[in-house]
């Protein structure tokens, strides 16, 4: 079994970009570092001001490179996907969306950090790498490592990231098995906290109860991961035998369909007919209430 510990610089953060940098580690089972490779490419398009602000690769930089399926990185890539072997990436989805462009899928088995710390280790601050880096003191660790392979970590360099993403890997595995983080990243997770917004901190159970609305908001936003979209889906299922369901916007919110009904009946016909952004569980409370008192 090999660990691959991966990383990519990408040209933006849009559906269009590509990599422009793409290295990873090799590590055996004890987790020693087997193999380096780091790689510049020239991608189909320029490098955005806004990613060269942060990973600080200029198109002076990549002139004359190879593109990333020509990069001896990559073919080494493909020779490693195989079942047998473990993919380590923070924020897989990002990721290996960049390298299914270059016509990579991924057979390995997958630990995404980002999706574990954000499960089990919902209120220690940010979930980045860097921000773990520091916090859990990971940066001690480098300069040995520096030394050993002749290079030098840089936040947001691929490489450097790599670094910082193994020392955070072998933390994980001090306290959770690999099986176990496999399993977990293997199909979408029930979060406990909330991990952003104007609710971030509180249970999605708690908010379910008491701000209901938020998380059927929160359900139709764009962008919203398997993670958030399975751990409101849950809170909202869990608790909906232990709320009395109201109206939480306009002219009658905090009213249930009910006390609506009695003095409004046409607004109750009018949110069911008009409101597009009207939640399935709203909605058919209002329909139940408006076929059992017609």
């Amino acid at each position: 079994m090999k660990i691959i510990v991966l990383d990519t610089e990408t040209t933006g953060m849009f559906e269009k970009d590509r990599i422009c940098q793409l290295s990873f580690l090799v590590l055996n089972e004890e987790f020693e570092i087997e193999e380096v490779h780091d790689a510049l490419c020239k991608p189909p398009l320029p490098i955005s001001y806004e990613a060269m602000a942060i990973h600080h690769i200029t198109p002076e930089k990549i002139e004359g490179e190879p593109t990333c399926v020509q990069t001896k990185a990559y073919k080494r890539l493909l020779e490693l996907n195989s079942p047998a072997n473990i993919l380590v990436i923070q924020n897989a989805a990002f990721d290996l969306s960049m390298l299914a462009k270059e016509g990579f899928s991924s057979q390995m088995s997958l630990i995404d950090t980002f999706r574990v710390l954000r499960a089990y280790y919902p209120l220690e601050g940010s979930f980045s790498l860097q921000y773990k880096r520091y916090q859990w003191g990971l940066y001690r660790e480098e300069e040995a490592l520096e030394q050993k392979l002749g290079i030098r970590i840089n936040a947001h360099d691929a490489l450097g990231d790599v670094i910082v993403l193994k020392y955070l890997f072998e933390r994980l595995c001090d306290e959770h098995s690999i099986p176990k983080m496999i399993l977990l990243c293997s199909e979408p997770i029930v979060l406990s906290h909330i991990p952003y917004g104007k609710n971030k901190g509180k249970k999605f159970i708690d908010v379910a109860k008491t701000d209901r609305q938020d998380l059927h908001y929160m359900l139709n936003s764009n962008g919203l991961d398997e993670d958030m979209k399975a751990s409101i889906l849950h809170a909202l299922e869990s608790t909906k035998d232990d709320i009395t369901l109201t109206i939480g916007f306009g002219k009658y919110a905090g009213k249930t369909p009910l006390e609506v009904l009695e003095i409004d009946r046409n607004y109750l016909v009018w949110m069911v007919n008009k409101m597009d952004n009207l939640s399935n569980e709203l909605k058919q409370a209002i329909e139940k209430v408006l076929v059992s008192y017609p």
